[in-house]
């Protein structure tokens, strides 16, 4: 059965799970709960050879799980609705395991790590995790840019060479998977024995260290230095609320 199918189907259980199999003005009642047409679903749910069938796109699958409670990419797959669970047997491999790698939580570690906003602060004996912080994974997928989510970790800021982007004590995202400067951004790396903040941008020969606080002046590290520099991770949001 194609995807389009699938969708197609799952949407006429779940009409008919929650108002009844042809119960008359069930397609109005559920359009009004999807905020659509009548219209709009009356095409959704019809057969593909029908003239004005429409296809249920991406987005519009994942409102409709949204709607009903349901786990990401549920209308993708068979839906025992009984119990609201996806079954993946039979289903193609990429899609039986982008539905079963789906969290609805991501639990990222807080180390004992400060990078410092100033002069460099030293690197612990060991990188221990004090806890873990739970982050909607919506909210990570549609907000956050980053390599893997097993990359993603939380260290703090300390010093006011960044301010008044990141302030001291502001708890800090960071991407592991990043370890070159390949954009301008702002990274945690290490310098002379040093764990750092700031943010760095690649010039024709090099390499410039720059504080958001005007009161530090930027750093110039030629080509030929850049080895001293080793980059930890790139810097993706810190909880000011604002993202970079």
């Amino acid at each position: 059965m194609e995807l389009r199918d699938v969708r197609r189907h799952n949407l006429q259980k779940l009409m008919d799970k929650e108002y009844g199999a042809g119960v008359r003005g069930a397609q109005s009642r559920l359009a009004t709960k999807l905020g659509k047409p009548q219209n709009f679903i009356s095409r959704c749910l019809a057969q593909p050879e029908s003239p004005g069938a429409k296809t249920i796109g991406e987005s519009f699958a994942r409102d409709i799980e949204e709607t009903f409670g349901l786990s990401r990419y549920a209308l993708d797959a068979p839906l025992d609705l009984a119990t609201d669970t996806i079954s993946i047997e039979g289903l193609p491999a990429p899609l039986a395991q982008k539905i079963k790698s789906y969290r609805n939580l991501v639990d990222v570690p807080r180390y004992d790590v400060e990078g410092s906003m100033g002069p460099g602060s030293e690197p612990p004996d060991i990188n221990m995790v004090v806890e873990h912080m739970s982050l909607d994974a919506n909210w990570v997928r549609q907000n956050l840019t980053y390599t893997k989510l097993e990359n993603l970790k939380l260290i703090s800021g300390r010093g006011d060479s960044m301010a008044p982007t990141i302030r001291s004590g502001d708890a800090v995202l960071v991407d592991a998977g990043v370890t070159t400067v390949e954009d301008d951004a702002i990274y945690f790396f290490l310098m002379r024995g040093k764990l750092q903040i700031k943010r760095i941008q690649r010039g024709l020969d090099g390499l410039t260290i720059i504080s958001d606080n005007g009161q530090y002046p930027p750093i110039e590290v030629p080509g030929d230095r850049e080895a001293d520099i080793t980059v930890l991770a790139q810097i993706i949001y810190w909880w000011t609320g604002r993202s970079f």
